[in-house]
């Protein structure tokens, strides 16, 4: 496909970003419009570069062009495998680039991914720029990623500050503690799989969580159900932790039953709400559904959430943060 240089990436983008309600924030100082036959130049560069992403990006910038309606989870299972992650930590770049948005919610790690990937961006274009759109680009670049440092980096905003403090607390918790554990990213907390949907606020709390379990063996060995996926642009922070008051619970056995049920609910992250097959390799734990119920399915198996007030403070900052009062532990 012959990709035109008079191609609007900017109005592409701002329509594409709206379409999918990712709901991002201005970045200070920068307006898109100011450089725009500079974002037209990359635009066009980067649907013909194999570079970036091993071609995953230029594949889906042409289908964007070709359908500006196309959804991100179009996107993800066409070009990205279906990891819903890869495709954010690429993508988020790309649109505050093009339309001068950034995520709501930026941490550390993400940040840092973000950076990486806005200069891998500028590296693979500006050597068929001219002098004056090198620089501009040069400019752009400057400007986003210190807009992703700084959101990440300053302790005043107060999403930022929770979404560090439970990456910090995530750390602390060791895992090799027998019970069942929930994960799942800053990033998937902060934007629902579907979007902001206005005519759908019964999914506005869905999100994606993956669900792990660790256990003792009769020798006291830990036995690890847990599955850390890699090509994710954040580390995992764990969401709670449920534990059985018998030390001889099965807990693979309850992390399977859990795993049955939210696939029977079709809360899978299948379009039709299956659950992930494993030959497609790209995290069959995950699922898209909501904290509470998997609460009420412990429940319902004898288990207890378990985590120190601390954490479960840090934990409630987060979840309002994100627009989820009806996560918030007790």
């Amino acid at each position: 496909m012959t990709e035109s240089k008079s191609t609007d990436y900017i109005e592409l983008f701002l329509h594409w970003y709206r379409e999918q309600r990712l709901r991002g924030v201005p970045i200070p100082g920068y307006e898109p419009t100011s450089f725009q036959a500079t974002l037209d130049m990359t635009g066009h560069l980067l649907t013909s570069n194999d570079q970036i992403a091993g071609g995953k990006v230029r594949a889906a910038l042409a289908a964007i062009r070709v359908d500006p309606y196309i959804t991100r989870t179009e996107i993800t299972d066409v070009f990205f495998g279906g990891n819903a992650g890869y495709m954010l930590q690429v993508f988020w770049p790309l649109t505050s680039i093009f339309t001068g948005y950034m995520p709501l919610k930026v941490a550390r790690t993400t940040a840092t991914s973000y950076i990486g990937w806005l200069h891998r961006i500028f590296k693979a274009v500006h050597l068929e720029m001219s002098t004056v759109d090198r620089r501009s680009l040069e400019v752009v670049t400057q400007l986003v990623s210190e807009a992703y440092a700084q959101a990440a980096g300053s302790p005043s905003p107060d999403e930022a500050r929770a979404a560090r403090q439970v990456e910090g607390a995530t750390t602390q918790v060791d895992t090799s503690d027998p019970g069942i554990y929930v994960f799942t990213t800053p990033t998937y907390l902060a934007y629902p799989p579907f979007g902001w949907n206005p005519d759908d606020a019964s999914r506005q709390d869905f999100r994606y969580l993956k669900t792990g379990s660790t256990t003792v063996d009769i020798d006291g060995r830990i036995q690890s159900e847990i599955r850390r996926q890699t090509g994710l642009p954040e580390p995992y922070i764990i969401v709670a932790r449920f534990k059985h008051p018998s030390e001889a619970f099965h807990y693979a056995g309850a992390e399977q039953t859990i795993h049955h049920l939210l696939a029977e609910a079709r809360h899978g992250p299948e379009d039709d709400g299956t659950r992930r097959e494993a030959r497609r390799n790209a995290g069959t734990e995950w699922f898209i559904t909501r904290l509470p119920l998997i609460h009420a399915i412990a429940r319902s198996l004898d288990l207890e959430l378990s985590v120190d007030d601390a954490f479960q403070e840090r934990l409630n900052e987060l979840f309002e943060e994100c627009d989820l009062p009806d996560w918030v532990l007790s």
